[in-house]
């Protein structure tokens, strides 16, 4: 059965006159007359008793009138949630992200996201930098915060910076270089490093290793960096982290800023290039409308 019908069994109803319904509905009064017989005969009741005097509702109409109201209801209620999703107004839009590195932002950036578009169910899950873009690239998440070092090399990404951060090297509070505001790897060389080996991070610090002209002795190291600062303040090594980590820091180790251009590194928002949710255009717009940089001063202290 047709909407537009239901439209005028509606409108039929609540006038109960031929003449001002079609008048209302802009149709010729035969025309209204044949589409009620045909929805009488389609649902096989009597809905209207009519004669010349008058028309009215019959016991059955008056059932049928309060469920094509409600049909009409959510008829639009859907239509109306279509074109809010198609315009990015409406839908779902799932965040992964890396606590650390959203930290100082995250929460404005999501009250504000709420606030302007109320319906769009926004979905949050934290991963660690090992597990993310995998989320993306199976579909588990549509877009995640994580570092750029993890994504450069993998096909059919697309990424934001959000902020710039920089490595540092984690050492004992007691360690020789640890007041100093900024080291080279070469300083370390006689150290053992904490490295997770199959972290996203890992290929670009064999590069700082590389152009420091040294092979670093290692061992093997917890995916998370409060088990590694704890590794580091027993004595078991030295870590290099995203100086974003520094939040975990304990009062035994200390965050030295790593020298050099390779030692940058930068928190993005990456996302798979086929997906055409138009919530993570709005996202990024949401994220350009913050002054990240600003809220993210204090971790250079």
């Amino acid at each position: 059965m047709e909407i537009k019908l239901l439209r005028e069994f509606i409108c039929l109803a609540e006038h109960l006159n031929f003449r001002e319904a079609a008048k209302k509905l802009y149709i010729a009064q035969p025309v209204l007359s044949r589409h009620i017989i045909e929805m009488e005969k389609e649902l096989d009741v009597q809905l209207f008793i009519r004669n010349k005097q008058s028309v009215k509702l019959t016991a059955i109409g008056h059932v049928a009138l309060e469920e094509a109201k409600g049909i009409i209801r959510r008829y639009e209620e859907a239509m109306n949630k279509i074109q809010l999703a198609k315009s990015g107004l409406a839908g779902e839009l799932k965040i992964g992200f890396l606590e650390a590195a959203v930290k100082e932002f995250f929460s404005s950036l999501i009250i504000n996201y709420r606030y302007d578009y109320p319906n769009i169910d926004l979905q949050m899950t934290e991963f660690n930098i090992g597990t993310l873009i995998n989320a993306i690239l199976e579909d588990k998440i549509d877009a995640g915060f994580t570092l750029s070092c993890n994504i450069t090399k993998v096909p059919g990404i697309e990424w934001k910076k959000v902020y710039g951060d920089v490595f540092c090297v984690v050492l004992r509070s007691d360690h020789p270089l640890a007041k100093e505001e900024k080291i080279s790897l070469r300083q370390l060389s006689e150290e053992t490093f904490i490295i997770e080996e199959s972290s996203g991070v890992y290929d670009q610090l064999l590069n700082l290793f590389k152009e420091s002209g040294f092979a670093p002795q290692t061992i093997p190291r917890s995916a998370f960096p409060e088990n590694v600062l704890l590794m580091v303040e027993t004595g078991l090594g030295v870590a290099i982290l995203p100086r974003h980590l520094n939040i975990y820091k304990r009062p035994g180790v200390n965050f030295v800023e790593l020298e050099g251009e390779g030692a940058a590194v930068d928190i993005v928002l990456a996302w798979k290039k086929d997906n055409t949710n138009p919530a993570i255009p709005i996202l990024l717009s949401e994220l350009e409308s913050m002054d990240i940089n600003s809220q993210k001063r204090d971790l250079a202290k």
